[in-house]
Formats: C-alpha cells, sequence, structure tokens
C-alpha cells in the first residue's frame, strides 16, 4: 500500500496522510530536532490493505535525516500519536532548525507488492522468481509514492530486514518513506521495520530505521 500526492495515478483519492510540513505534535511533547517527513492516518488505512497488524487508529509521524544518516543512532525517529491526544503543528526550537519540506496531501493507494530483486533461500524459496516477476509487471502496478506501508521494500544496495542485525523476531516492513521531494533530490529512502508482535501491540518505540540510496 502506498501513499502518493494528489494527480499521481491510482491513488484512491481517500486523504491518508500527509508529507512534509510541520508535524503535528502532542502537546508538551518536544519536538525531534530532525526534518519531518511524514504522517500517516492508521484510521484511514482500510482492514486488509496490508499484510501489518496494524492499529486500527492513531497516527504515525517519521523523522530522519536523510542529509547524515550514518552520523549517530540519533538520526530517525517514528512517533506513534494515538487517537484523541491533543497536538499542535511545531517547529523544533534552537538556532538550526531543520529543514521544513513543503506540504502535501497525501492520498491512499492499494495495490500489490512484489520485491524487486531477490535470492531463494531456506525462507523464501521463491525470492528469485518473485524479483523476474516483478521486473515484468512493474510498468503495469504503479507501485510507486514517498511513502509505502508494508509489503516488500524497494532495495538498490542492501535489504532493510535480512542483510542487517536486528536481533531474533519476525521482522517486518513497518513504512518506507523517500523521494526527491525528502532527499534534496537524492534518490534514497528511510526504512522502519518492526516485529510483528511488537506492532501488533503498539510497541512503537522498538521499531529500527535504516537507509538506503543508488550508488
Amino acid at each position: 500500500m502506498t501513499l502518493r500526492p494528489a494527480g499521481q495515478a491510482s491513488a484512491d483519492g481517500a486523504v491518508a496522510g500527509r508529507l512534509g510540513g510541520l508535524p503535528p505534535m502532542p502537546e508538551g511533547e518536544p519536538v525531534p530536532d530532525l526534518p519531518f517527513l511524514a504522517a500517516v492516518d492508521l484510521a484511514a488505512i482500510p482492514p486488509g490493505a496490508t499484510d501489518l497488524p496494524l492499529p486500527t487508529d492513531g497516527t504515525l509521524l517519521f523523522f530522519a535525516d536523510t542529509e547524515d544518516p550514518w552520523g549517530d543512532d540519533d538520526w530517525a525517529r517514528l512517533i506513534h500519536v494515538p487517537v484523541g491526544t491533543p497536538v499542535s503543528e511545531r517547529a523544533p526550537g534552537g538556532d538550526w532548525p531543520p529543514e521544513v519540506h513543503p506540504a502535501k496531501d497525501l492520498l491512499l493507494a492499494i495495490g500489490p507488492s512484489l520485491p524487486n530483486r531477490g535470492s531463494d533461500t531456506e525462507e523464501f524459496p521463491h525470492g528469485g522468481e518473485l524479483g523476474s516477476v516483478w521486473w515484468k509487471t512493474c510498468g503495469e502496478m504503479q507501485t510507486e509514492g514517498p511513502v509505502q506501508i508494508g509489503g516488500y521494500p524497494w532495495v538498490w544496495n542492501g535489504h532493510p530486514i535480512t542483510d542487517h542485525d536486528h536481533g531474533p523476531g519476525d521482522w517486518v516492513l513497518l513504512a518506507e518513506v523517500g523521494g526527491d521531494d525528502l532527499t534534496d533530490g537524492e534518490l534514497g529512502v528511510v526504512y522502519w521495520v518492526i516485529r510483528r508482535d511488537d506492532l501488533a501491540v503498539g510497541r512503537f518505540t522498538e521499531a529500527r530505521a535504516c537507509f538506503d540510496m543508488v550508488g
């Protein structure tokens, strides 16, 4: 499932999030000193639209420094705002505030997800075959969008789950956020991954982020 700005093909019309702008932060909670990438309204995602056990309401806020994602452990943050929480759109304080990306509403687009590349493994015995199918059908599937929830990640160099040592558990792709509007014209993407059981009970603090780009 992808979220796309108005005007892109295959968006179903329901506003399900926002790209850029100022984050709608819970009142009294400090704003992360990081660029705000996107917000996703979980209540706008229909049941069965993804392969994830998502909460049925609340908002996910995605922050990341895509200029220096390898600098330290504080380069990205994910915040879950429960439904009914008073919020206000605020920028972080300080003398050097992060860039504010232009705000755009994101519309829901539901479609199939296939790996753009893969190899056969014990866990995924048909990974190579699925990757081949993707390349034959990608022009018709219209899967592009700055935000993807669930499904298979777009992989350039390293797979966000299988090529990172996150520790034991059933890790899944929670979100993929990227695109020219958010990465200063570079082809880069931020992935958030989480254990399926943590996601099922809303432990979003257990999610982890990683970054990939062309090159």
